[in-house]
């Protein structure tokens, strides 16, 4: 008993003599296990299943942190990682729909207006169970070939610069020296291929530079709220404000389910995101609604709704079915988005690898020419 006595007051006195080191003990680093519970990814299936997770313990009324912690025991690696981070968050009195926020990768990047504006109408549970529906509908085919088509894409840009850098570098200025030696006149092709290559070694650091501009400019814009940093056709909310609308009919879909009343939605969208634009917008439709003009009316004047949808909506709300039609509507809409996308992606993805198919021709061309001539001469 002495011995242990003893032993507890030592650990006591080292935690107070190394605070930090002991708080780092506890962080969520080590505790992810794993080798390196920074690195890997989070896919769909995980961020909706914490999403239906969180909204059954919402419903149910039960300890956000309790059921995570209970749910953090079966993962591993980054994944584990990111729960525990909001573990953390939601243990030192975050709200969850902040704390989901500060984490990225958490939840799909379409469930976070939903969350936030559950929250700040106090519609919680229904928005989450709402975005897990919505985010587990989205997992189809298409979705999940996406990431394997960029990874295709970038693999072949990445190589294509390696390969065009040491032509550039190594092959080009051998070539013309031979070329300069014999004394003979060179094709146009090849001459503005050789001032291409010369610009490209002479500049070839403006890249890095450029590269590290644009993400630092993004950065800047995802900040001061002009840009969002959700992905896609999400992003650009000031340029295509229809792309909220999918958003915006759920979030009314759910206060219309809890009987509260539709005014007071519009005013919890007016300070939901920190988007300059939306922010802008909703308080325009606002306005709109208190002066005392439809709501539906209202949002297809400032391009979310078109206006077979708001005569779908107010026959809808007369008939007593306007819940439904906000879901079904969103649905549509969103339908329609993901389509053309995906057909604008169906026409970029040849035509840039036709392009890159003349850039290899070009420079095959450009180099060989003046050979064939050379061979020709000499012959």
């Amino acid at each position: 008993t002495y011995n242990s006595t003893n032993r507890e007051r030592y650990s006591m006195d080292q935690k107070s003599r190394f605070p930090h080191f002991f708080q780092f003990e506890r962080s969520p680093f080590l505790r992810a296990r794993g080798i390196f519970p920074l690195f890997g990814r989070v896919n769909h299936s995980q961020q909706v299943a914490l999403l239906r997770i969180l909204a059954v313990a919402a419903e149910k009324q039960l300890s956000l942190i309790d059921v995570l912690e209970a749910f953090e025991k079966d993962i591993r690696g980054r994944w584990r990682y990111q729960v525990l981070r909001l573990i953390d968050l939601l243990r030192s009195g975050v709200p969850l729909a902040e704390a989901l926020e500060t984490i990225p990768d958490v939840i799909p990047a379409n469930a976070y207006f939903l969350v936030k504006a559950g929250a700040e109408s106090g519609t919680l549970p229904s928005a989450l169970a709402l975005a897990a529906e919505v985010c587990a509908e989205q997992r189809n085919d298409r979705d999940i070939l996406r990431p394997g088509v960029s990874v295709y894409l970038s693999t072949i840009l990445v190589i294509m610069s390696l390969v065009v850098g040491f032509i550039c570098y190594w092959i080009i200025p051998k070539m013309k020296k031979i070329y300069f030696d014999f004394d003979m006149p060179l094709p146009d092709l090849t001459v503005n291929l050789i001032q291409t290559s010369d610009w490209v070694v002479e500049y070839f650091w403006l890249l890095p530079v450029v590269s590290l501009m644009l993400y630092l400019l993004r950065r800047i814009l995802i900040r001061t709220g002009f840009l969002e940093s959700r992905g896609g056709w999400r992003s650009f909310p000031g340029i295509y404000p229809r792309g909220t609308a999918p958003d915006v009919l759920r979030f009314l879909h759910v206060v219309t389910e809890s009987g509260r009343p539709l005014l007071g939605a519009f005013e919890t969208l007016t300070h939901t995101t920190k988007n300059r634009f939306l922010s802008q917008r909703f308080s325009a439709i606002l306005e709109d609604i208190r002066k005392g003009n439809d709501c539906w009316t209202a949002l297809h004047d400032f391009n979310l709704l078109t206006p077979s949808e708001v005569r779908l909506l107010q026959s809808a709300q007369r008939a007593g079915n306007l819940s439904w039609a906000l879901k079904a509507i969103a649905k549509s809409i969103e339908r329609r988005i993901d389509y053309r996308m995906a057909l604008i992606r169906e026409y970029l993805e040849p035509a840039m690898i036709v392009c890159l198919g003349c850039l290899v021709g070009a420079f095959v061309i450009g180099l060989f020419l003046p050979l064939v001539e050379l061979m020709h001469s000499l012959a």
